[in-house]
Protein backbone atom coordinates (compact mmCIF):
# COMPACT_ATOMS: atom_id res chain seq x y z
CA UNK A 1 0.00 0.00 0.00
CA UNK A 2 2.93 2.48 0.98
CA UNK A 3 3.95 2.30 -2.74
CA UNK A 4 0.41 3.03 -4.14
CA UNK A 5 0.53 6.03 -1.94
CA UNK A 6 3.69 7.02 -3.50
CA UNK A 7 2.69 6.60 -6.84
CA UNK A 8 -0.06 8.60 -6.30
CA UNK A 9 1.25 11.24 -4.70
CA UNK A 10 3.66 11.60 -7.59
CA UNK A 11 1.17 11.32 -10.40
CA UNK A 12 -0.76 14.59 -8.54
CA UNK A 13 2.48 16.17 -8.41
CA UNK A 14 2.94 15.78 -11.97
CA UNK A 15 -0.59 16.46 -12.60
CA UNK A 16 -0.32 19.75 -10.58
CA UNK A 17 2.58 20.64 -12.39
CA UNK A 18 1.53 20.11 -16.07
CA UNK A 19 -1.50 22.40 -15.40
CA UNK A 20 0.33 25.31 -13.58
CA UNK A 21 2.62 25.63 -16.59
CA UNK A 22 -0.38 25.24 -18.68
CA UNK A 23 -2.19 27.94 -17.22
CA UNK A 24 1.27 30.03 -17.38
CA UNK A 25 1.48 30.03 -20.88
CA UNK A 26 -2.28 30.70 -20.98
CA UNK A 27 -3.44 33.19 -18.67
CA UNK A 28 -1.70 36.36 -17.83
CA UNK A 29 0.18 36.38 -14.69
CA UNK A 30 -2.15 38.05 -12.44
CA UNK A 31 -4.69 36.25 -13.44
CA UNK A 32 -2.36 32.91 -13.18
CA UNK A 33 -2.36 34.24 -9.74
CA UNK A 34 -5.85 34.72 -8.64
CA UNK A 35 -6.65 31.49 -9.62
CA UNK A 36 -3.55 29.68 -8.38
CA UNK A 37 -5.41 27.97 -5.22
CA UNK A 38 -8.09 26.98 -6.98
CA UNK A 39 -6.83 25.16 -9.66
CA UNK A 40 -4.59 23.54 -7.46
CA UNK A 41 -7.07 22.47 -4.94
CA UNK A 42 -9.75 21.07 -8.15
CA UNK A 43 -6.29 19.43 -9.29
CA UNK A 44 -5.46 17.85 -5.97
CA UNK A 45 -8.92 16.64 -5.44
CA UNK A 46 -9.44 14.86 -9.27
CA UNK A 47 -5.90 13.62 -9.46
CA UNK A 48 -5.34 11.90 -5.97
CA UNK A 49 -8.22 9.49 -6.07
CA UNK A 50 -7.69 8.57 -9.79
CA UNK A 51 -4.26 8.03 -9.29
CA UNK A 52 -4.57 6.05 -6.21
CA UNK A 53 -7.23 3.75 -7.88
CA UNK A 54 -4.62 3.41 -10.85
CA UNK A 55 -2.02 2.18 -8.45
CA UNK A 56 -4.58 -0.07 -6.71
CA UNK A 57 -5.14 -1.34 -10.24
CA UNK A 58 -1.63 -1.87 -11.00
CA UNK A 59 -0.06 -3.68 -7.98
CA UNK A 60 -3.39 -5.95 -8.21
CA UNK A 61 -1.84 -6.53 -11.60
CA UNK A 62 1.61 -6.93 -10.44
CA UNK A 63 0.45 -9.33 -7.90
CA UNK A 64 -1.60 -11.67 -10.10
CA UNK A 65 1.65 -11.72 -12.47
CA UNK A 66 3.72 -12.84 -9.89
CA UNK A 67 1.27 -15.40 -8.77
CA UNK A 68 1.37 -16.80 -12.33
CA UNK A 69 5.20 -17.11 -12.83
CA UNK A 70 5.03 -18.77 -9.67
CA UNK A 71 2.51 -21.04 -10.59
CA UNK A 72 4.39 -21.85 -13.87
CA UNK A 73 7.84 -22.28 -12.44
CA UNK A 74 7.10 -24.23 -9.33
CA UNK A 75 5.32 -27.21 -8.61
CA UNK A 76 2.04 -26.91 -6.51
CA UNK A 77 2.41 -29.31 -4.41
CA UNK A 78 6.05 -29.20 -3.00
CA UNK A 79 6.93 -25.89 -3.95
CA UNK A 80 10.17 -27.64 -6.08
CA UNK A 81 10.63 -26.36 -9.53
CA UNK A 82 8.65 -27.23 -12.28
CA UNK A 83 9.56 -29.41 -15.74
CA UNK A 84 9.32 -25.94 -17.21
CA UNK A 85 11.51 -23.97 -14.96
CA UNK A 86 14.18 -27.28 -15.48
CA UNK A 87 14.62 -26.79 -18.78
CA UNK A 88 14.76 -22.81 -18.39
CA UNK A 89 17.33 -23.30 -16.32
CA UNK A 90 19.24 -25.91 -18.55
CA UNK A 91 18.97 -23.44 -21.39
CA UNK A 92 20.59 -20.56 -19.57
CA UNK A 93 23.48 -22.82 -17.89
CA UNK A 94 26.62 -21.98 -19.29
CA UNK A 95 29.59 -24.27 -17.47
CA UNK A 96 29.40 -27.51 -18.72
CA UNK A 97 29.25 -30.48 -17.89
CA UNK A 98 26.82 -30.66 -15.39
CA UNK A 99 25.32 -33.52 -13.31
CA UNK A 100 21.83 -35.10 -13.08
CA UNK A 101 20.29 -36.70 -9.88
CA UNK A 102 17.27 -38.58 -10.00
CA UNK A 103 15.48 -40.23 -7.28
CA UNK A 104 11.97 -41.26 -6.03
CA UNK A 105 10.55 -42.23 -2.59
CA UNK A 106 10.92 -46.08 -2.16
CA UNK A 107 7.91 -48.04 -2.37
CA UNK A 108 5.82 -44.82 -2.14
CA UNK A 109 2.08 -46.63 -3.00
CA UNK A 110 2.69 -48.33 0.36
CA UNK A 111 2.60 -44.62 2.19
CA UNK A 112 -0.29 -44.15 -0.25
CA UNK A 113 -2.26 -47.79 0.39
CA UNK A 114 -1.49 -47.46 4.34
CA UNK A 115 -2.37 -43.92 5.35
CA UNK A 116 -4.14 -42.20 2.16
CA UNK A 117 -3.31 -40.14 -0.42
CA UNK A 118 -3.06 -36.87 1.93
CA UNK A 119 -0.53 -38.50 3.62
CA UNK A 120 1.26 -39.23 0.69
CA UNK A 121 1.36 -35.68 -0.31
CA UNK A 122 2.75 -34.86 3.14
CA UNK A 123 5.67 -37.17 2.21
CA UNK A 124 6.45 -35.71 -1.05
CA UNK A 125 6.23 -32.09 0.58
CA UNK A 126 8.68 -33.45 3.47
CA UNK A 127 11.03 -35.36 0.97
CA UNK A 128 11.21 -31.96 -1.54
CA UNK A 129 11.80 -29.81 1.51
CA UNK A 130 14.78 -32.62 2.10
CA UNK A 131 15.97 -32.71 -1.27
CA UNK A 132 16.00 -28.64 -1.30
CA UNK A 133 17.55 -27.93 2.37
CA UNK A 134 20.42 -30.49 1.86
CA UNK A 135 21.45 -28.84 -2.01
CA UNK A 136 23.18 -25.74 -2.47
CA UNK A 137 20.79 -22.65 -3.65
CA UNK A 138 22.59 -22.78 -7.24
CA UNK A 139 21.24 -26.62 -7.89
CA UNK A 140 18.01 -26.41 -9.42
CA UNK A 141 15.62 -29.16 -7.39
CA UNK A 142 12.47 -30.07 -9.74
CA UNK A 143 9.56 -32.53 -9.84
CA UNK A 144 9.02 -34.06 -12.91
CA UNK A 145 5.92 -35.99 -12.07
CA UNK A 146 4.54 -38.34 -9.20
CA UNK A 147 7.00 -38.91 -6.64
CA UNK A 148 9.97 -38.60 -8.72
CA UNK A 149 12.41 -35.46 -8.78
CA UNK A 150 15.40 -34.43 -10.58
CA UNK A 151 18.10 -32.32 -9.25
CA UNK A 152 20.54 -30.18 -11.68
CA UNK A 153 23.89 -29.92 -9.85
CA UNK A 154 26.48 -27.18 -10.31
CA UNK A 155 29.37 -30.30 -10.40
CA UNK A 156 31.16 -31.35 -13.21
CA UNK A 157 32.97 -34.57 -11.86
CA UNK A 158 31.11 -38.11 -11.21
CA UNK A 159 32.49 -38.48 -7.86
CA UNK A 160 31.16 -34.88 -6.91
CA UNK A 161 27.35 -36.13 -7.97
CA UNK A 162 27.59 -39.47 -6.07
CA UNK A 163 28.79 -37.92 -3.06
CA UNK A 164 25.87 -35.34 -3.02
CA UNK A 165 23.54 -37.77 -3.57
CA UNK A 166 24.34 -40.23 -0.89
CA UNK A 167 24.80 -37.67 1.66
CA UNK A 168 20.94 -37.17 0.38
CA UNK A 169 20.24 -40.73 0.60
CA UNK A 170 21.84 -40.52 3.95
CA UNK A 171 19.34 -37.38 5.13
CA UNK A 172 16.32 -39.14 3.81
CA UNK A 173 17.14 -42.57 5.48
CA UNK A 174 17.58 -40.77 8.98
CA UNK A 175 15.35 -38.40 8.76
CA UNK A 176 11.66 -39.24 10.71
CA UNK A 177 8.49 -38.46 8.13
CA UNK A 178 5.29 -37.45 10.06
CA UNK A 179 2.27 -38.63 8.42
CA UNK A 180 -1.01 -38.09 9.68
CA UNK A 181 0.26 -38.19 12.99
CA UNK A 182 2.22 -41.45 12.20
CA UNK A 183 6.11 -40.81 12.50
CA UNK A 184 7.54 -43.34 9.91
CA UNK A 185 10.97 -43.70 8.03
CA UNK A 186 10.93 -43.69 4.48
CA UNK A 187 13.99 -43.94 1.86
CA UNK A 188 14.74 -42.97 -1.29
CA UNK A 189 16.69 -44.28 -4.33
CA UNK A 190 19.08 -42.12 -6.38
CA UNK A 191 20.62 -42.53 -10.00
CA UNK A 192 23.06 -40.77 -11.25
CA UNK A 193 24.63 -39.35 -14.96
CA UNK A 194 26.34 -36.62 -16.53
CA UNK A 195 24.64 -34.34 -18.95
CA UNK A 196 27.35 -33.02 -21.20
CA UNK A 197 25.20 -30.19 -23.05
CA UNK A 198 21.92 -28.77 -22.72
CA UNK A 199 21.18 -30.42 -26.04
CA UNK A 200 21.83 -33.71 -24.62
CA UNK A 201 19.87 -33.14 -21.29
CA UNK A 202 16.76 -35.42 -22.38
CA UNK A 203 19.46 -38.37 -23.34
CA UNK A 204 21.40 -37.45 -19.66
CA UNK A 205 17.31 -37.43 -18.17
CA UNK A 206 16.98 -40.85 -19.62
CA UNK A 207 20.52 -41.95 -18.16
CA UNK A 208 19.88 -41.00 -14.94
CA UNK A 209 16.14 -42.85 -14.86
CA UNK A 210 18.32 -45.80 -15.82
CA UNK A 211 20.52 -45.78 -13.09
CA UNK A 212 17.80 -44.73 -11.12
CA UNK A 213 16.13 -47.97 -12.06
CA UNK A 214 18.55 -50.27 -11.47
CA UNK A 215 19.02 -48.98 -8.06
CA UNK A 216 15.42 -49.96 -7.04
CA UNK A 217 16.33 -53.28 -8.86
CA UNK A 218 19.08 -54.12 -6.88
CA UNK A 219 17.41 -53.26 -3.42
CA UNK A 220 16.29 -49.82 -3.25
CA UNK A 221 17.94 -46.92 -0.43
CA UNK A 222 20.69 -46.80 -2.75
CA UNK A 223 22.72 -44.53 -5.26
CA UNK A 224 23.64 -45.74 -8.92
CA UNK A 225 25.85 -43.79 -11.48
CA UNK A 226 24.95 -44.46 -15.24
CA UNK A 227 26.91 -47.02 -16.90
CA UNK A 228 26.17 -47.68 -20.47
CA UNK A 229 27.79 -51.07 -20.08
CA UNK A 230 25.17 -52.18 -16.74
CA UNK A 231 22.14 -49.97 -17.88
CA UNK A 232 22.41 -49.45 -22.25
CA UNK A 233 22.52 -46.92 -24.22
CA UNK A 234 20.42 -43.90 -22.91
CA UNK A 235 17.70 -42.91 -25.46
CA UNK A 236 17.86 -46.29 -26.87
CA UNK A 237 17.56 -49.13 -24.61
CA UNK A 238 16.25 -50.16 -21.14
CA UNK A 239 18.76 -51.82 -18.20
CA UNK A 240 19.92 -55.18 -19.26
CA UNK A 241 19.20 -58.38 -16.71
CA UNK A 242 21.57 -60.40 -15.34
CA UNK A 243 24.36 -57.92 -14.60
CA UNK A 244 25.78 -57.08 -11.29
CA UNK A 245 25.23 -53.45 -11.10
CA UNK A 246 27.98 -51.29 -9.73
CA UNK A 247 26.49 -49.26 -6.51
CA UNK A 248 27.13 -46.82 -3.74
CA UNK A 249 25.12 -46.86 -0.78
CA UNK A 250 24.26 -49.20 2.10
CA UNK A 251 26.07 -53.00 2.13
CA UNK A 252 21.70 -54.16 2.87
CA UNK A 253 18.90 -53.25 0.55
CA UNK A 254 16.87 -51.80 3.60
CA UNK A 255 18.53 -49.22 5.93
CA UNK A 256 18.14 -49.63 9.48
CA UNK A 257 14.93 -49.38 11.40
CA UNK A 258 11.51 -50.10 10.23
CA UNK A 259 10.63 -48.80 6.85
CA UNK A 260 8.03 -49.10 5.19
CA UNK A 261 7.60 -52.04 2.07
CA UNK A 262 10.07 -54.03 3.84
CA UNK A 263 9.60 -57.76 4.81
CA UNK A 264 9.43 -56.33 8.81
CA UNK A 265 6.60 -53.21 7.90
CA UNK A 266 3.07 -53.26 7.48
CA UNK A 267 2.81 -52.73 3.90
CA UNK A 268 4.07 -55.34 1.67
CA UNK A 269 6.08 -54.82 -1.30
CA UNK A 270 5.83 -54.77 -4.89
CA UNK A 271 6.50 -58.53 -6.70
CA UNK A 272 10.07 -58.89 -7.32
CA UNK A 273 10.98 -58.71 -11.06
CA UNK A 274 8.16 -56.71 -12.40
CA UNK A 275 8.41 -53.27 -13.46
CA UNK A 276 6.34 -52.43 -10.21
CA UNK A 277 8.62 -53.56 -8.17
CA UNK A 278 11.47 -50.90 -9.57
CA UNK A 279 9.55 -48.45 -8.14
Amino acid sequence: MAQVRLFAVVVTACALTGVHLMQLVIYPPDLWRQILVTSTVITISMAMPIAYFVGLQMAAVERLTAQLEHAVNHDALTATCSRLRFYEEVSKARNWPLMLIATDIDHFKGVNDQYGHQAGDAALRQFAQCLVRNCREDDIVARFGGEEFIILLRAETEPEALATAERLRSWVAAREFVLDGHVVHITASFGVARAEDAASIDRALHASDLALYRAKEAGRNRVCAYDAEIDGVAGVSGPPGGIAPRLSGPSEGKAPGRRLGDQSGDVPGDLPGSAAAAR
